[in-house]
């Protein structure tokens, strides 16, 4: 079975969604942390063995660790095929899926932190402007046909999925119809509810 290393309310409730959606055993441990408003309290020292920033989310599947959201959803999805959640390596689409996660962690969110902290000021950061990350991200879920990829819902859109309702409550993406669309499809589906509802363990 599948433990996954959780806070409610943090990065790793978009892992809950994803194995809801996968439809695999698992079980939630929790893990205190720091939120990034500073309340909280920090991991033991021991849970450095599965994630070395006493961070979440992560998993242990079998003794196999992942840690980090795009991550843990590249080998879920691998690792789990029959659920659909992942283009085959090979397929036409194999390719804007693993950009979408890989922009998901190395653009979207540094950039939307980066902006939430005022570190990008002064000048934009070596991650890329906020413009331009919002630019292509609203072009991105405006073009959802339901989906990221088109018609199969994938990973990517459970990352895509939780950015923009996260970054759009907090302020940081402006209102945009296209948003709340693709939000509204989201969280129409049966494994989004259930997520919700075991979000706190």
């Amino acid at each position: 079975m599948i433990t996954l290393y959780h806070a409610p309310r943090s990065r790793s409730s978009s892992m809950v969604w994803l194995l809801e959606e996968l439809g695999v055993p698992y079980r939630i441990e929790l893990v205190p942390i720091i939120y990034g408003n500073g309340e909280g309290t920090p991991a033991p020292e021991s849970y450095r063995a599965i994630h070395p920033h006493k961070k979440v989310p992560a998993i242990d599947d079998a003794g196999k660790i992942a840690f980090e959201c795009a991550g843990i959803a590249q080998y879920l999805c691998d690792a789990y095929p029959d659920a659909g959640l992942a283009p085959r390596i090979g397929a036409p689409e194999r390719a804007a899926y693993d950009t979408l996660l890989a922009y998901w962690a190395g653009v979207i969110n540094p950039i939307a932190t980066a902006r939430f902290r005022g570190w990008d000021k002064d000048g934009p950061t070596g991650f890329g402007t906020f413009e331009d990350m919002e630019a292509f991200l609203s072009a991105k879920v405006a073009a959802a046909s339901p989906f990221i990829l088109g018609a199969h819902f994938t990973a990517a859109d459970v990352l895509y999925g939780g950015a923009v309702e996260f970054f759009t409550g907090a302020g940081l993406l402006p209102k945009r119809d296209a948003y709340e669309a693709y939000a509204s499809r989201l969280n129409a589906r049966p494994a989004r509810q259930r997520a919700l509802e075991k979000d706190n363990g």
